[in-house]
């Protein structure tokens, strides 16, 4: 019964080959600068590295496909009626909403992946490319559907 006391409660990462993930909280710069698309794909794939349940996986793809569609709604809402506001402010809003179901069900699996003594991935890289290719992409579809 003394020998349970000093049993290990986290258990070890199960496939140490895998690609270290990156910090879920650190996904909100992708957000805000690259737009629902960009988050998304960072999100699925840290997702994958963290060995998240196929429902979390379905939660995020779903939300971000879902932001994806508000964007270009609110985007064609506020340039159809002529005005310049600002449209930017749409894609940030989506993005940061995406990424909010994407920190919610990466959490619990990151915490236990730090208290088994793994480091995060640097995110600097595959954000910047996240951000300038892929919100490149979803800014020229909006541009398509806008001027369609």
């Amino acid at each position: 019964m003394a020998d349970d006391l000093f049993t290990p409660t986290i258990s070890p990462a199960a496939d140490e080959a895998r690609r270290p993930p990156w910090r879920p909280q650190s996904l909100i710069f992708p957000a805000l600068l690259g737009g629902p698309a960009a988050v998304t794909v960072l999100a699925l794939l840290n997702g994958r590295r963290l060995g998240v349940s196929h429902r979390a996986y379905l939660a995020v793809l779903g939300t971000g496909l879902a932001g994806l569609a508000a964007r270009l709604a609110m985007t064609l809402a506020i340039s159809g009626d002529g005005s310049n506001r600002p449209v930017r402010l749409a894609g940030a809003l989506a993005g940061g909403l995406v990424w909010l179901v994407a920190a919610a069900t990466q959490k619990r699996r990151f915490r236990a992946y730090e208290l088994r003594g793994g480091e995060p991935a640097s995110l600097w890289l595959p954000g910047l490319g996240a951000v300038l290719v892929i919100g490149f992409v979803e800014a020229l579809l909006i541009f398509l559907v806008a001027a369609a």
